[in-house]
């Protein structure tokens, strides 16, 4: 039997976190890659300084995604919290009131 998974509208799927991740990784990875260009520390060729630019890109890329879901995120939990405290909202039977 397969169980059925309710999300809450609180869960933002820890978004949060990789936004962080993903951002911190891209900038230390940039500056890598910046001073590895600037002074040749490691004597890399041009072929990785490549793929560590291209690995900038995808990090801090993925970040900012992750940023926008983790705002998106934190919009419906608020959404969420004023629907479930909104008492024009709350059932006819709970206020007392005949329809």
């Amino acid at each position: 039997m397969v169980k059925k998974h309710f999300f809450s509208a609180h869960n933002d799927l820890k978004t949060g976190f990789f936004c962080k991740f993903f951002l911190i990784l891209g900038c230390i990875l940039l500056i890598l890659y910046v001073v590895e260009i600037m002074v040749h520390p490691l004597n890399l060729s041009n072929d990785v300084t490549g793929s560590i630019l291209a690995f900038v890109i995808l990090f801090i890329g993925l970040g900012l995604i992750s940023y926008f879901f983790a705002c998106q995120f934190a919009k419906l939990s608020k959404i969420a919290e004023e629907v479930e405290n909104d008492e024009s909202l709350m059932d006819t039977e709970e206020t007392g009131a005949k329809p």
